[in-house]
């Protein structure tokens, strides 16, 4: 049992190699490509003396950015939209994708970013990494080791600061002023490389925010009174987003390393823009300074249906968030000539259209009982017709599928995919009955005669597809002789259920079928304290190493599975890292915690027919952080 780093439904974690990594001549032409060429507008500034020339803006060896398909040309505005302040996951895919190291755009590895090489100790408590020499922030200033430190121990391991400190986000210190290590008191391999706080540590420029920090500034209570903050954590939250991401964009005053810089700033309607960084840090191969588009316009709309009806009069760009649905999709692809778009795939990382968690922890000693014997799990599988959901709820795309990653990912396993999803209604019921189910006046009964009655709970505001197919598997289930009902309840509610583990069963889409399972098994073990739904306690149990109050010591066959996903976390050698996750997904497999109904089908987004440079293909999930690794500074708009 350990303290693992998880944190909410968007927590990631990932790990490299255990010695430096780093790219030779070859394969990383920096060594040879200075830069050349850069945009008109900055090139003006230039020539005005408002701007340095572009060799004082750009490090000795920027990183080179192959682009997609051709070399861009610098100019005009891509237009987007999100649905409100709370949408801001889709500013931090498309213009704030910047980590210590990126996911290559097939998701094969990561590359390096902003380190240029990072090494493990022996037992993965301590990481040594060095950053590209040269990186401005977007104000000119040096972004070194001390901007990284400030972030990491002034702001996320400072209670008074940020409710972080209380999980171990890691203890930093210098080296050099680009070379720093953390460590953690348990092992963290998967950290270097989508740890869900590495943007963060990368978005507090300290010459910017020191000012609002008493431990920088004795008069920043003085301050903060002039502003009109209660005092100075109040205004370092505001000024700095410590606690909202929401925030960091409503502050175009704070400098960035990223390729745009916020001129307008997100707001409850009208617009978010965000414009070219004059001292960006990337260049294509031939030299040329990167982004090659001017400036992204995030249009602030209230809801779905009029992102919609702007996606078919031609007025987005390049989007895949909201109106891409499998319900849309005719509507979208009819429209296509007239709206001056195409489609792009976008393979899921989402494995199963709805998974089902029966709760192994509930409070009721019958429930309990019924839902751990893995014989009842098994027989309910076979009772679900895929198939038929498939053919109804999903137009025929899909497959029968459990909880398992897809044939695209490194840990696919065939026999956890296939196994009990055939539809055999007779054998469901040879099952039940020789573990004992017997029928009673039209009701099963367990062996000590408890009815088997219970709810299976649907959030009627998340997706109406997983609605119609629980309807389904209802009356599969009925069918069975049992029981049950459906039960569709208000999100905030079936969330409020599952947190205090008051739910009978519950149903939600299956994440982390591609590279992310290794990175959130929350599907694959009862790993995840908010997400593992099929046994929420067994999680907390394991997260907080048995000190929150609401956790229940899991099955002793529980806990050595739980520690197969701790030597994942403590071995930094990626290749071992796969077998050893193929290995917890044998376990898994065997423990049979929740079931599947199918294969979530390929998505799509759609992309203006003079935007160029998107792929025809990418994988899409929250770890991957889609379109981010596909390099959105090298798309351009055609003339």
């Amino acid at each position: 049992m350990r303290k693992p780093f998880l944190a909410g439904a968007a927590a990631v974690m990932l790990a490299t190699g255990c010695s430096f990594f780093s790219f030779d001549p070859d394969t990383e032409s920096s060594d040879q490509i200075q830069g050349e060429g850069e945009a008109p507008m900055l090139a003006t500034l230039v020539d005005s003396g408002d701007l340095p020339p572009l060799e004082e803006r750009l490090p000795t060896e920027p990183l080179v950015v192959e682009p997609h398909e051709e070399i861009g040309r610098y100019g005009g505005e891509w237009n987007t939209a999100i649905l409100g302040v709370h949408d801001w996951p889709w500013l931090g895919r498309t213009v704030a994708y910047e980590n210590f190291v990126r996911w290559d755009p097939e998701w094969e590895e990561s590359v390096p970013n902003i380190a240029t090489e990072w090494e493990y100790n022996d037992d993965a408590t301590e990481l040594t990494v060095t950053i590209r020499e040269g990186i401005r922030w977007s104000d000119g200033e040096p972004f070194t080791t001390d901007d990284i430190l400030f972030a990491l121990n002034d702001i996320f391991n400072n209670h008074d600061v940020s409710p972080m400190a209380a999980a171990d986000p890691g203890d930093g210190e210098k080296v050099d002023d680009h070379t720093f290590t953390i460590s953690w008191d348990e092992p963290n391999a998967l950290w270097i490389e989508n740890d869900f706080i590495l943007y963060q540590l990368l978005e507090k420029p300290k010459h910017y925010l020191a000012e609002f920090h008493i431990d920088h500034n004795p008069d920043a209570d003085e301050l903060a009174a002039q502003e009109g903050y209660t005092d100075w954590i109040e205004m370092l939250d505001d000024k700095a987003g410590v606690l909202s991401s929401a925030q960091y964009w409503q502050n175009p005053d704070m400098p960035t390393i990223r390729a745009w810089q916020v001129v307008e700033p997100l707001a409850d309607s009208g617009r978010m823009v965000v414009e070219r960084n004059p001292y960006y840090w990337k260049v294509d191969t031939e030299g040329n300074q990167l982004p090659y588009i001017d400036r992204v316009n995030f249009h602030i709309l209230q809801d779905e249906e009029v992102m919609l009806v702007r996606a078919l009069n031609g007025e987005i760009d390049m989007h895949a968030r909201h109106i891409n649905t499998l319900g849309n999709r005719p509507t979208l692809a009819e429209n296509r000539e007239s709206g001056g778009y195409d489609f792009f795939e976008m393979v899921p990382g989402e494995m199963n259209t709805a998974m089902i968690s029966l709760n192994l922890t509930h409070e009721d000693d019958g429930l309990r009982t019924i839902f751990n014997d893995k014989d009842f799990r098994i027989a309910l599988s076979h009772a679900i017709n895929r198939q038929d959901i498939i053919d109804v709820v999903y137009q025929e795309q899909g497959e029968p599928w459990q909880g398992a990653p897809r044939a695209e990912s490194p840990f696919f396993n065939e026999e956890l995919a296939k196994q009990y999803t055939e539809y055999d209604i007779d054998l469901a019921n040879e099952i039940l009955d020789e573990a004992g189910y017997s029928v009673e006046n039209g009701v099963r009964v367990s062996p000590d005669g408890t009815p088997v009655r219970f709810s299976l709970s649907v959030p009627t505001d998340f997706r109406t597809d997983i609605v119609d197919s629980m309807e389904m598997v209802v009356g599969f289930w009925q069918d069975l002789d049992i029981d049950v009902d459906l039960n569709t309840e208000d999100r905030s509610l079936w969330q409020n259920n599952r947190e205090n583990n008051t739910h009978d069963a519950n149903v939600w889409s299956g994440d982390a079928g591609l590279m992310d399972a290794v990175h959130d098994p929350r599907w694959y073990g009862p790993l995840h304290s908010g997400e593992s739904n099929f046994a929420i306690p067994w999680a907390q149990w394991y997260t907080s190493g048995g000190e929150d109050s609401r956790s229940i010591e899991p099955p002793q066959d529980v806990q050595d599975h739980m520690a197969m996903y701790d030597a994942i976390q403590g071995e930094s050698d990626p290749d071992v890292r796969i077998e050893l996750m193929k290995e917890f997904l044998a376990e898994s497999q065997e423990q049979f915690y929740a079931m599947g109904i199918s294969l979530t089908p390929p998505g799509y987004g759609i992309v203006a027919n003079d935007f160029r440079n998107v792929p025809a293909s990418m994988p899409s999930s929250s770890v991957y952080n889609d379109p981010g690794p596909t390099n959105p500074e090298q798309y351009f708009i055609e003339e």
